[in-house]
């Protein structure tokens, strides 16, 4: 026999209890090397292993066809289908569902998470060694328990079913031959000895951790016996499954969908897996129903026989199967049954009027009882208690519960539509246990601060129970700066470890990349939003992590064609918005406060919706009004509901207090204002106090569409651009815009930002597009976290509102009006009321008509772009104007000749 010992292939002839003793020395001396491992770095080799075994020509999937069928008595075809039930249950994204309906989060199994109703932090510690006795039924089943105990990050044992001791081994060779590391596939030994050998069992229940027994009622009570004091015996005994047919569903259904959708359930596995049907009740208002469902059931099993041949049987599973047949034909002629037989033993139907449960021998033998209504079928299935494990029910949704209510409370654990019995559904629970919970312990930390809070760390993901942010609880932000960075580090780790799999963009920009410090990130490439474009749908591919995954998908105020889009999960949104709550409160808005969102809605815009879900965090009554709303409103809303807060781009307020101002209204209640998309300038500021009576001005928060909220205001950064960094959401580098190297504190330089939450569409390195510098000193509030200041642009873009103008607009504007230079240069002011757009262009020499030039160059602006235009026509900006210069007119660099192509006047 061949076993496989932590990554060694030996061949043995029996294996003793020494032997044993030998094996669990070497088990608990490499249990610390697996559980320093990310969760994310075993994904990724369970996930690779699984595109291997996905392909056909796979060589281990060859001999896995070619030779099963003599060990495990299944047809070639039947065991393809185990095998693609392999390949699912290694898909990474199967797997994390799986971890956090057993868990809770995933995250668990790798650090603290901090847990809101428990109000303190909580981690899973796998047990450590574990052993397996695999059953043999199901050959995939033995792989399936290896795979749990692996992802929990124990050291497992399995003692392989005599029937098959080659499955196992082949999924651990593939395993050992994907494992650049070699400790998952050295954390793994598949073993065989004779089951009932004392002297190997007493080792094994002594010393292990944790034993997981699949098997009979006699396998199950032997090894409950001796187990050893802090052993966990997980036990999977014999279970018994079965079907229940309403009429109605039935003949909605059709007779033939149903009965093949039964027939594929007792085909799987040739009826030997816990979930296999045993018999099916049928609703029998007439006396007519069962005997025909019965018979297109046999018809049904005929056409499954010829897909998925039946497997070789032993003399003695035949004579069972005649057996079977024979006392039915014995009830037949009495007038209780009616047996369905085809000329071999490749099924069995038996029509059966007794309603009592009756266990099959196997090998698709399916009894069919009738019963007058489901609900009579309840009391015959009770003494079975918890031998019962899954029912199929085809029946409405309120019947199905009603009765899945009650077979749940008899012992069943598992409701699911015929067709569906043999497909386990990722995260449903296992027997009654959420079978990975049940492979690792739980621990805590219920650290106390002095007003009885729990202290809570960073990087948790929003849960099932939506709680909102609390400052009480930010223990991180006050961490000193080395505790800090050593968060971030691990959690970048984890961010390249998820991400270099799955985005072949990040497979090349990360190939051989590990950082030891976050000092290392700056060897990689920075991204720019060209290359942003070029690898995101629907223009190009590459980034994406599963560009089949739910979630938004949000666009940026472009400046011409296709606009850049970012993809977010619905997780990492409310994870985003949490952090802008956060800044919300911080900055001054919360319980009282009647807050106006007056964020531009629709267009695909993330503001508005991100706002909203930003304002949940702050115990705030929010008005959801959208900044492209009506003005007059707009104007009436914020006077009947009594808004006291206001948060929108600068332009739109502006617009309001010119239409107060000209219309004398009084009334309004204002007095805080967060803005963001654009910088609000000393005037506009002064302009808007004076007019709407604001009193506070704060920062909605520094953020960018494509990578999420970066920074926020606490009450000591009021009144201008100097920000804290969200450090548990972002690692965030400012840098020189030529050499790319850090610039020291307080030096003007780019703002690189690299997101730890984001998993679709991961942002490492990427180019905001804006200056910025570190400020040196604590900040009043008391965060460590560090702060710096906004300094505008590093592009030739000016914001205005929430559109951004490039000089590529202006370029393209200017091809089509014949007469005017390629030279430009666009200017922003303010003129006390609102933005102004000036655009210098020098005209060519022959041309004259300068102002008949201008105005054509500015109808092609007003409709270069989307927001430009509706900003114009909802007079949100003041007007854009065209100043045509001689050749030579505009002022040149003395040094280099070049023109500035973007000038800011609105500082003043």
């Amino acid at each position: 026999m061949e076993i496989y010992r932590f990554g060694e292939l030996i061949k043995t002839n029996g294996f003793s209890a020494a032997d044993m003793e030998a094996v669990l020395d070497d088990a608990h001396a490499r249990k610390a090397a697996l559980q320093e491992l990310p969760l994310g770095q075993i994904l990724d080799l369970l996930h690779k292993v699984g595109r291997a075994w996905a392909d056909p020509d796979y060589g281990y999937r060859r001999q896995a066809v070619e030779v099963l069928p003599d060990y495990i008595r299944f047809s070639g075809p039947m065991i393809e289908q185990g095998i693609l039930t392999l390949v699912e249950l290694l898909t990474r994204s199967n797997m994390e569902k799986r971890l956090d309906c057993d868990l809770g989060d995933a995250g668990y199994l790798d650090d603290w998470v901090y847990h809101p109703r428990f109000g303190g932090h909580m981690m899973a510690q796998p047990h450590g060694v574990v052993a397996h006795v695999s059953a043999g039924n199901v050959f995939v089943g033995g792989v399936d328990t290896l795979i749990q105990g692996i992802v929990t990050k124990n050291v497992n044992l399995m003692k392989m079913a005599s029937i098959d001791p080659l499955f196992p081994v082949l999924f651990a060779r593939s395993l050992r031959d994907h494992d650049d590391t070699g400790i998952v596939a050295g954390s793994l030994a598949l073993l065989g000895w004779k089951g009932g050998d004392v002297a190997v069992e007493t080792v094994l229940k002594q010393r292990c951790d944790a034993i997981v027994v699949y098997g009979g009622a006699d396998t199950v009570r032997s090894y409950r016996q001796d187990l050893g004091l802090h052993t966990k015996l997980i036990e999977y005994g014999p279970k018994y499954s079965f079907a229940l047919i309403a009429d109605d569903e039935l003949k909605r259904r059709g007779l033939k969908e149903v009965t093949r959708a039964v027939a594929r359930d007792a085909t799987m596995w040739e009826q030997g897996a816990c979930s296999s049907p045993h018999m099916v009740y049928v609703e029998d208002p007439d006396g007519q129903a069962a005997e025909t469902f019965a018979k297109a059931l046999a018809t049904e099993l005929e056409g499954w026989a010829e897909q998925l041949p039946a497997g070789r049987k032993t003399e003695d599973e035949g004579v069972e199967i005649l057996r079977v047949r024979e006392l039915a034909k014995v009830e037949q002629a009495m007038g209780s049954s009616l047996l369905l037989q085809p000329c071999d033993t490749d099924w069995t139907v038996v029509l059966q009027r007794a309603p009592d449960f009756q266990t099959s021998c196997l090998f698709r033998t399916l009894y069919v009882k009738p019963v007058k209504k489901l609900e009579d079928a309840l009391e015959a299935v009770r003494p079975m208690g918890a031998f019962l494990q899954t029912v199929a029910i085809l029946a409405d949704e309120a019947r199905t519960k009603a009765l899945g209510r009650v077979l749940t409370r008899i012992g069943a654990d598992r409701i699911v539509a015929p067709g569906r019995m043999a497909r386990r559904q990722h995260g449903t629970p296992h027997d009654g246990t959420r079978g990975l919970a049940e492979l690792v312990r739980w621990s805590s930390i219920g650290q106390m601060s002095e007003d009885g809070t729990a202290g809570k760390a960073a990087f948790g993901k929003n849960g099932a129970v939506w709680t909102p942010y609390d400052p009480q609880h930010d223990a991180f932000d006050y961490l000193p700066d080395a505790e800090r960075d050593a968060a971030v580090l691990a959690e970048l780790r984890k961010l390249i470890a998820d991400i270099r799999p799955r985005s072949s963009f990040y497979a090349e920009r990360l190939k051989g990349f590990e950082p030891n410090s976050l000092k290392d990130l700056a060897r990689l490439p920075v991204l720019t939003a060209d290359e942003l474009k070029a690898h995101l749908p629907p223009s190009g591919h590459g980034l994406i992590t599963d560009e089949s995954a739910g979630g938004f998908v949000f666009a940026s105020g472009g400046t011409s064609g296709a606009p850049k889009v970012a993809y977010r999960t619905a997780a990492e949104h409310h994870y985003n918005a949490a952090r802008m709550g956060k800044g919300l409160l911080l900055a001054g808005f919360g319980q009282g406060d009647v807050v106006a969102n007056l964020m531009f809605a629709g267009n695909m815009w993330a503001s508005f919706i991100s706002l909203n879900m930003a304002l949940e965090h702050t115990g705030a009554r929010f008005l959801p009004l959208a900044g492209n709303m009506d003005m007059e409103f707009v104007l009436f809303a914020l006077k009947h509901f009594r808004a006291n807060s206001i948060i929108s781009i600068p332009t739109v307020l502006l617009s309001i207090a010119r239409l107060v101002e000209e219309r004398k209204i009084e009334g309004l209640e204002l007095r805080k204002a967060a803005t963001g998309g654009e910088h609000l300038f000393p005037g506009a500021r002064a302009y808007l106090s004076r007019v709407l009576g604001i009193e506070t001005f704060a920062s909605a928060g520094y953020a960018a569409n494509d990578s999420g909220a970066i920074g926020y205001q606490c009450d000591h950064c009021h009144g201008g651009s100097i920000h804290h960094v969200h450090e548990d959401l972002h690692y965030v580098e400012i840098v020189d815009p030529d050499t790319l190297e850090p610039v020291p504190t307080g030096e003007v330089g780019k703002i690189i930002a690299t997101n730890l939450n984001r998993r679709l569409m991961p942002m490492l390195r990427y180019d905001i597009g804006d200056l910025g510098r570190w400020i040196e000193g604590p900040c009043g509030c008391g965060r460590t976290t560090r702060r710096f200041e906004l300094m505008g642009r590093s592009d030739d873009v000016l914001n205005f509102g929430a559109a951004k103008l490039g000089p590529d607009v202006v370029a393209q504007a200017l091809k089509e009006v014949p007469g005017l230079s390629p030279v430009f240069q666009m200017i922003a002011r303010f003129d006390g009321v609102a933005d102004q757009l000036v655009v210098r262009v020098e005209r060519d020499p022959a041309a004259q008509d300068e102002a008949v030039l201008g105005e054509r160059l500015a109808q092609q602006l007003r409709s270069s772009t989307k927001e430009l235009k509706t900003f114009l026509e909802r007079k949100l900006i003041g007007g854009i104007a065209v100043e045509v210069l001689a050749p030579g007119g505009l002022p040149r660099n003395p040094r280099t000749g070049k023109v500035r192509l973007v000038v800011e006047e609105r500082t003043s």
